[in-house]
């Protein structure tokens, strides 16, 4: 790897293993067990060397070391300034870094290696304009660059500090709400999680009809045997098809479990195979096929142009189907598939 400048300019020539991106003015370099520094302008600031375990980048002027299993840090002339003596650190940020002890508790040093909040926190993160967001991944809650709790954890999501204020949200049984809270203050909340709301109560009276749906087609025989029903959930090119998902998650349950991600009807003997698609960092959907099929019936009329959906679509590409799809309530959903 190396480094160009947007005009093409050779920074960093391409030789080395690894290259960072640049952080408070300085690039990591790797090579084999070696690390060293360069600035913006391509020269070695610190040259090649293998003192240290493992090193970071420089951030406040400071850079994480590991030596001998244990944590410090050193300035920019090369000089160990923060004795290595913390099970873990994270790096400096508004002049604290989160430091972590071998009972998983977080607290944090100042930039003089000092312990300036004590180890008492499941989960701690960096300070960013004036605070750090605490919590055991379920809730959260706010303290300042003292140690004191300035919002207490009772939410399940905090955003940024921004001018005293910060967005929350909390889950009261089945509902969420979302707000603006003053530090200091109190909640003005408003209605942006209605949405989510809602749909999760149309999730839960689609599984509730899909549960019904099954058990009567077992009843009669199995949904194998209806081919709006093995098409509705073996959808070769989703983007995210929550109706499609939901259902496969009822019928699945009825299904004995062969292998990885393989299923087989007992009553036909069909085999279904489940496979999760990536469609970017925070998105996967689900997409089912007959990897084995039986001797399948056929039981109802065949599968038109245009297919139903109650809860519609998530993800990417959705305008590609808008001529295969149309949204409607769950009951035409079910009707459809057992027609």
């Amino acid at each position: 790897m190396g480094i160009r400048s947007p005009e093409g300019d050779i920074i960093i020539p391409a030789i080395y293993d690894f290259v960072a991106y640049p952080s408070d003015g300085l690039f990591t370099v790797t090579e084999g067990d070696y690390t060293a520094y360069f600035d913006e302008a391509g020269n070695q600031v610190l040259p090649f060397s293998n003192k240290y375990e493992s090193y970071g980048n420089f951030t406040e002027g400071k850079a994480r070391v590991l030596f001998q299993g244990k944590w410090g840090f050193i300035n920019k002339a090369g000089w160990e300034v923060i004795t290595p003596q913390f099970h873990y650190t994270d790096d400096f940020s508004e002049g604290r870094a989160i430091v972590r002890n071998e009972k998983d508790q977080h607290g944090a040093i100042d930039e003089y290696g000092r312990l300036v909040i004590d180890y008492r926190f499941p989960v701690l993160t960096n300070f960013e304009n004036g605070y750090a967001k605490f919590g055991d991944l379920k809730t959260w809650g706010l303290i300042d660059k003292a140690g004191n709790i300035v919002v207490p954890q009772q939410y399940i999501s905090i955003g940024r500090v921004y001018r005293n204020t910060v967005t929350v949200q909390v889950q009261d049984g089945e509902l969420y709400r979302e707000g603006e809270l003053t530090i200091g203050g109190g909640v003005t909340w408003n209605n942006n999680l209605d949405y989510l709301n809602e749909l999760n109560q149309r999730k839960k009276q689609f599984i509730a009809a899909s549960e019904q749906l099954v058990q009567e087609m077992y009843a009669a025989g199995c949904p194998c045997e209806y081919q709006r029903f093995r098409h509705f959930i073996e959808w070769k090119n989703p983007v995210g098809f929550i109706d499609q998902e939901l259902l496969f998650s009822v019928f699945q349950k009825r299904l004995q479990v062969i292998g990885t991600d393989l299923y087989r009807c007992d009553h036909c003997g069909t085999h279904y195979k489940q496979q999760w698609s990536q469609y970017s960092a925070f998105l996967w959907v689900l997409n089912v096929i007959v990897s084995g099929a039986a001797n399948l019936i056929n039981k109802g009329t065949e599968v038109p142009a245009t297919i139903p959906v109650a809860l519609g679509f998530y993800g990417y590409g959705v305008e590609k189907y808008n001529d295969k799809y149309e949204e409607s309530d769950i009951e035409t959903v079910m009707n459809y598939l057992r027609s």
